[in-house]
């Protein structure tokens, strides 16, 4: 029984989806129960438009089969996906894009028919590639501009602590500082130049890993690291690699010119005048 059921399912694949033999598709699964995250549970006409819905807009749609796995009345097909949005689907409009997904699904069968089926597969990775959710490149970019620009140019220390609440930070003038000893940090950049300003000069994104290389201007008003305030502005630059999971910074690492920072503090004399000075 378990071979003929899994010839049954190679048959639809092979023959219903791949050959767009959409009536032999309805024919087996004309009493089915049919379960997917993103439509919920399908049977009787609604899941036959669901499935003539698919022909129109992906006409270039082909299933692999990669595993098939059978057991008494069950079997699991574990696939990969083609195809090209050419047509309107589930509210998505055509764009042309091609799109690769994959996904597992378990069939129950009586008497040569499906008569339930469970879907699991790559939604989101599919609704990416087709350009209606944006890629999870572009929202951990679009995080770090935020970050950027609300939290520090506008100085809402609370958007900053929220995005930071779960980080490791390092830079060289710190060291690594978590917690409450980072959220003490932040309020003190903000506190200490009251009016500092981020440039953002180039952002590159890959996987859950963003750099910035940014400018700074500001003016020390306020303490900071134990210096008093001088009144004098600081011109600081940087790259800024930053990790990030579920929407938060989970590390931070930054490196930057301490020597030019510090000197423009006057923390640390020009290395001409030091050197003056060890001559004397």
């Amino acid at each position: 029984m378990s071979e003929e059921n899994k010839a049954l399912l190679r048959r639809v694949i092979e023959e219903g989806w791949n050959k767009r033999n959409l009536a032999l598709v309805d024919e087996v699964y004309a009493d089915c129960v049919f379960h997917r995250p993103e439509t919920g549970e399908l049977k009787g006409e609604d899941l036959k438009q669901f499935f003539a819905s698919i022909f129109p807009a992906f006409p270039d749609i082909r299933f692999t089969i990669e595993d098939l796995v059978a057991e008494g009345d069950k079997v699991v097909t574990r696939y990969s996906c083609t195809g090209t949005l050419q047509g309107e689907f589930m509210g998505l409009a055509p764009t042309g894009k091609q799109f690769t997904t994959s996904g597992l699904f378990i069939s129950r069968i009586v008497d040569g028919k499906v008569v339930e089926e469970r879907e699991e597969w790559d939604a989101l990775g599919f609704l990416q590639q087709l350009g209606a959710v944006p890629q999870a490149t572009e929202a951990n970019k679009a995080l770090v501009r935020r970050m950027i620009e609300e939290g520090w140019n506008k100085h809402n220390l609370a958007l900053l602590d929220e995005l930071y609440a779960d980080c490791v930070y390092y830079n060289p003038a710190t060291g690594e500082i978590k917690g409450e000893a980072l959220k003490q940090f932040l309020a003190s950049m903000l506190a200490a130049f009251p009016d500092i300003r981020f440039t953002i000069e180039d952002l590159v994104a890959e996987g859950d890993k963003v750099v910035t290389r940014w400018s700074c201007t500001g003016t020390h008003r306020g303490e900071f690291m134990g210096l008093a305030p001088t009144g004098k502005q600081l011109t600081p630059s940087a790259l800024d690699i930053f990790r990030i999971v579920e929407g938060k910074v989970v590390e931070e690492r930054v490196e930057f010119d301490t020597l030019r920072f510090f000197q423009q503090l006057g923390a640390v004399p020009p290395l001409g005048k030091a050197e003056d000075k060890a001559a004397a």
